[in-house]
């Protein structure tokens, strides 16, 4: 599966290059909003506070607008602008919701866990690393949350960060594997001025896992009696493998090599 999904997400990108680079640059103007407010804030620690809460309320919007154009594009369909104001409009109360995960996410990181490691006493160090648990929890299970959202357009916002949590706990080795290719994703973004990878990127990846994995509970579900650890990937996989074909890196540079 993970030799494929990396195929997959990279080909997906590829064939949406633009839409990828136009939905960066609306994550980019979240950033700029967010240090010119700083900038301007002075050291007013309200004003730092407003513009942080502005900030992630604008950033989580956006994700849940593009997160509705990723998912078609896993689906092989373009759906363009209409696709991201449909999403903002179907998902806003997720979006909502994400704001307050975001929140808590940026506090528990910046604000509680330093206080709990410069108390500077065993306790404070318990406390610390419980907290980065947490964190860390938080942080692989979210990656399933837009996925779910999109997927799963019945649910309300709380039942799907619950269910992020059973998708990580029950896939954890693909759930790690997945923050790791994210955070390679984050490494090459800051390389190519966040208009490459950034956090369009890492909601294409979430997609593509996310769909593959919905693809695997199907398969188990039509196949009652194998077991979860004997998962025939060449079955759950043939119609997506299809889809994407037979493409490499020499063809895609060099197609009229073929």
């Amino acid at each position: 599966m993970i030799g494929f999904f990396i195929k997959k997400a990279f080909f997906d990108a590829w064939d949406n290059l633009i839409g990828l680079v136009v939905s960066n640059i609306g994550f980019l103007a979240v950033f700029m909003i967010f240090s010119l407010g700083m900038q301007y804030g002075g050291a007013s620690s309200l004003m730092t506070l407003l513009m942080m809460v502005i900030s992630i309320i604008l950033f989580s919007f956006h994700s849940v607008g593009v997160a509705n154009i990723t998912k078609n594009y896993t689906d092989y369909k373009r759906v363009g602008f209409l696709g991201y104001k449909e999403g903002i409009k179907l998902f806003s109360t997720h979006a909502i919701f994400l704001s307050i995960v975001n929140f808590l996410i940026i506090t528990l990181a910046s604000v509680v866990m330093p206080f709990y490691f410069n108390i500077g006493n065993y306790v404070g160090l318990f406390l610390g690393i419980i907290t980065f648990w947490i964190l860390l929890t938080l942080l692989l299970s979210i990656q399933f949350y837009l996925p779910l959202m999109s997927r799963l357009t019945g649910d309300k916002p709380l039942k799907t960060f619950k269910k992020c949590f059973i998708m990580a706990i029950g896939n954890l080795g693909t759930t790690v594997f997945l923050f790791t290719y994210n955070i390679i994703q984050i490494i090459l973004s800051i390389l190519t001025a966040g208009l490459l990878f950034n956090f369009t990127g890492i909601s294409l990846a979430n997609q593509v896992v996310f769909k593959l994995l919905l693809m695997k509970l199907d398969w188990l579900d039509e196949n009652p009696d194998e077991n979860i650890k004997n998962v025939n990937w060449e079955d759950v996989l043939y119609e997506e493998k299809e889809n994407v074909g037979h493409r490499t890196l020499k063809n895609m540079i060099f197609p009229w090599k073929d």
